[in-house]
């Protein structure tokens, strides 16, 4: 028996040390310059949110200048910076910014000051109305049909 748990823990702990992260979101550059820990789901193309805010967290080496650009598409599908932050990663080697979301398509880009590496990722904010929408709904499960009903207390 204790073999076994032995044997339970050694697997676990090698399954742990040799595990791959796969992301979604396009890292262009050098390997290794910025890995994004939090705020943004690295598995998906995009995602969608009704906060206004978004606490984007990662790792990079001491002293990197990260920054940290909001943009949204005009109408040529050219990026149009809405708001840019910049941070200078600490001893820790950990970094950390609380970024503004604007209704509809906002697409981050995290780049190092060198240039040498970004991370680009899409994250889709959706408007206040469809949110109290969808809170007034009443939705009942059926034949598939997926009715929905709706009222007003105005």
């Amino acid at each position: 028996m204790r073999k076994i748990k032995l044997l339970a823990i050694l697997t676990v702990m090698i399954t742990m040390l040799i595990s791959v992260n796969a992301y979604a979101a396009v890292y262009e550059g050098e390997p290794d310059i910025i890995e994004i820990t939090g705020g943004i789901d690295m598995d998906r193309t995009y995602e969608s949110t009704f906060d206004s805010t978004r606490t984007i967290t990662g790792r990079a080496e001491c002293g990197t200048i990260i920054t940290i650009d909001v943009c949204t598409e005009d109408e040529d599908d050219e990026l149009v910076v809405m708001r840019s932050y910049e941070i200078e990663v600490g001893i820790s080697g950990y970094f950390s910014k609380n970024v503004r979301l604007y209704e509809g398509e906002n697409i981050i880009v995290i780049s190092d000051g060198d240039g040498q590496a970004a991370v680009t990722a899409c994250i889709r904010r959706k408007s206040e109305k469809i949110k109290n929408k969808l809170e007034r709904g009443i939705y009942m499960p059926g034949n598939g049909s997926g009715t929905y009903f709706s009222f007003s207390m105005d």
